[in-house]
């Protein structure tokens, strides 16, 4: 996922609403990751007895972590699906597709999306 956003962000010919929307997919898919590894190890330590809260600061971090992997997840979701309405009007909109799917348009999608 790193690699695929620095790729985009790196290479100017891939600085197009269809790569944008590929990019923030693969922000979604590693904000899940790290938030799913995040969460595990302070189970982890927590069980271990290396790290010592107490039950209702454990509660509160626990409610955080489960917001941002379900946020998270939504919104790999929302991107696939703006991926797939992208492509069904590159294909079936082949001639009007640069003036459908505009950058301030994909702009706002996406930050709809992350809202």
């Amino acid at each position: 996922d790193v690699l695929v956003v620095a790729a985009i962000a790196k290479n100017r010919n891939l600085h197009s609403p269809m790569y944008y929307f590929v990019c923030c997919l693969a922000v979604s898919d590693l904000l899940v990751s790290v938030s799913n590894v995040l969460e595990t190890a302070v189970l982890l330590l927590l069980e271990a007895g290396a790290l010592a809260a107490q039950a209702a600061v454990v509660q509160q971090l626990d409610n955080v972590m489960d917001v941002l992997i379900c946020g998270s997840m939504v919104s790999s979701l929302c991107f696939l699906g703006a991926i797939a309405v992208d492509r069904y009007v590159s294909i079936f909109y082949a001639l009007r597709y640069h003036s459908i799917v505009t950058l301030p348009r994909a702009g706002r999608s996406i930050a709809a999306i992350w809202a």
